[in-house]
């Protein structure tokens, strides 16, 4: 991928997401593209109402949202219930639900406009995607899950803080992140909110057209061996 991001660098922007996905090398499904094509056009059109993203274009949206999600959707197993934790303008939980249409996927973001925008969406696209305008922690009172998902929404420290009393709602958080994760590790641990959670990092690739990259990093409650 870094081979194909290099020779792809001083190349014209693409003219479509399949232009722009066979580029990074992502193999898709032409009927998931021209869905995920959808979604980036409407989210694009909301987004000049409404600060949504900042990808705005095919090659970003490919490199930055379709590239985390892709790898994300990689450790999901067959028919689990995902909820994407701050949603924002539909990313991961969206393009997820599109490559992944055996999951049954929800996302949730507390900023009620977005979350209208977000259903907005669903709706045209005609996805079984789950709106919640709440906080995660509302939405897990009520509903369980096997992972969460989330990207660019807190902290390590933040997130576990935040889900600290809800682990009987779900099995693990799937965080995506960038290279501060050691940092906010360090952090975490430092204020004891590591202590009984088993940390693991389970995928890492390139940022395409950077020197750093991303990983996926799993958290999950350690099982009680003492009884």
């Amino acid at each position: 991928m870094e081979d194909l991001t290099e020779q792809n660098h001083n190349l014209a922007p693409s003219r479509s997401l399949q232009e722009a996905t066979e580029r990074l090398g992502l193999e898709i499904p032409a009927a998931s593209v021209e869905k995920l094509q959808a979604y980036c056009e409407a989210l694009w059109h909301w987004n000049t109402k409404i600060n949504l993203t900042r990808h705005t274009d095919f090659d970003l949206f490919a490199r930055r949202d379709l590239l985390d999600t892709v790898r994300l959707a990689e450790l999901l197993v067959d028919g689990e219930e995902v909820l994407d934790v701050g949603t924002g303008g539909g990313v991961p939980g969206v393009p997820l639900a599109i490559l992944r249409p055996d999951l049954t996927v929800s996302v949730c973001d507390s900023v009620a406009k977005k979350s209208r925008v977000v259903d907005d969406m669903v709706q045209e696209l005609k996805l079984p995607i789950a709106v919640h305008a709440a906080h995660a922690q509302v939405v897990l009172e009520d509903l369980r899950f096997h992972s969460l998902v989330t990207r660019a929404v807190g902290s390590i420290s933040q997130l576990l803080g935040w889900l600290e009393k809800h682990w009987l709602s779900f099995d693990r958080l799937l965080a995506i992140k960038g290279p501060r994760w050691v940092a906010e590790r360090g952090d975490a641990r430092h204020r004891g909110l590591l202590a009984g959670i088993e940390m693991r990092k389970v995928a890492d690739y390139p940022m395409p057209g950077t020197d750093s990259e991303s990983v996926i990093l799993q958290f999950s409650k350690k099982k009680d061996t003492s009884r």
